[in-house]
């Protein structure tokens, strides 16, 4: 790639001498005669560097640099500035401008050169960090961007297979028709929960800590005990959606109890290849053949139709950290949710 270089100067000897020098270095070389000429070449040909006299006639070369300062298409080049020897003060005004140089005049070639070389290669530098920090901004927002699509279909997922359901339930009895129509407004409610969804942030998490936020959250009477094994694992997960998987099982758990004295556990069993969480509680009386459809129907037993709508969310948080639930339930004694989470290479 053959770089370019605009030469701003009035002297028109000067002007040829660095031309010269630079085409046989084997750049493209621009030529302007003042500093209003150089900043419309400028916006025309965005040089990767700008050498330029200071005093000029109309638009001097601190002016020129100025104009080209405060355009955003030209605010990133280089600018060498031409001095005559002994000119100090226009050396600091001009480095106190942002300009990246100055050559004394005559022209020394070698410093010339040099001082061309060195500046491009800095812009080139420069200008690839600024190109790698973009697309790293557009790889993430496209993927946070995907992941938001992701959530918002296993919302809408849930809803529609909830509302696909209305028909069934109208032939139900009439103490269920009525959990029906509190199952509509109960969606509407999940819709708002669960819209702050957003971006997945995975990390390293105390899933003990992560318990306890959730058992707090949830309303469970007084004669409902809930105890969390202290001795949880941290795993790498999404902290907002572990804690509403906690949140949903335990009030699932309560609101399976109800009225009668209960106990509900929440532990961890590990394995070589994954972590098997376990919230088990007694009382429920779930029957082996509704085991499978759980997660697939508005049919918890004993539960309002809201909770399928939940439990199903559920079900999609854990396949999204590539894990399963399933249920284990032995009659008239107790009943145990279970997921599992693999073990990753950050969850080990």
């Amino acid at each position: 790639m053959m770089h370019k270089i605009l030469i701003v100067e009035d002297t028109i000897a000067v002007r040829e001498e660095v031309y010269d020098i630079l085409m046989m270095e084997g750049y493209s070389v621009f030529q302007a005669k003042d500093g209003l000429d150089g900043y419309e070449m400028a916006l025309k040909e965005n040089p990767d560097l700008i050498i330029s006299d200071i005093l000029m006639p109309g638009l001097n070369g601190f002016e020129m640099f100025e104009k080209l300062q405060n355009d955003h298409k030209t605010m990133s080049i280089p600018l060498i500035f031409l001095s005559a020897k002994g000119e100090k003060e226009d050396i600091r005004i001009g480095m106190n401008l942002g300009a990246e140089d100055y050559l004394t005049k005559p022209i020394n070639v070698d410093d010339l050169v040099n001082a061309a070389e060195n500046k491009i290669k800095k812009k080139i530098s420069a200008d690839q960090r600024i190109k790698d920090k973009t697309t790293i901004l557009t790889n993430t927002l496209e993927n946070q961007k995907q992941q938001l699509d992701t959530f918002s279909d296993l919302i809408l997922d849930g809803i529609k297979s909830s509302q696909n359901k209305i028909l069934e339930l109208l032939v139900w009895t009439q103490q269920e028709l009525d959990e029906t129509i509190n199952f509509e407004v109960s969606n509407n409610k999940i819709d708002n929960k669960w819209s702050k969804l957003g971006y997945i942030n995975h990390k390293k998490l105390n899933t003990c800590a992560i318990a306890k936020l959730a058992k707090d959250k949830i309303h469970k009477p007084s004669h409902i005990t809930i105890t969390i094994s202290p001795e949880l694992p941290c795993i790498v997960a999404d902290e907002y959606m572990l804690e509403k998987v906690f949140e949903i099982l335990l009030q699932n758990a309560v609101d399976h109890i109800k009225n009668k004295i209960g106990l509900i556990e929440l532990s961890c069993e590990t394995s070589e290849k994954e972590y098997v969480f376990s919230i088990k509680y007694d009382y429920l009386r779930i029957q082996p053949e509704y085991h499978k459809n759980t997660f697939e129907k508005i049919q918890t037993i004993e539960s309002s139709k809201s909770l399928g709508v939940e439990l199903n969310i559920v079900k999609k948080i854990i396949s999204h950290h590539n894990g399963k639930i399933y249920i284990k339930s032995i009659p008239n004694k107790e009943t145990i949710f279970y997921f599992n989470l693999p073990k990753t290479a950050n969850n080990v």
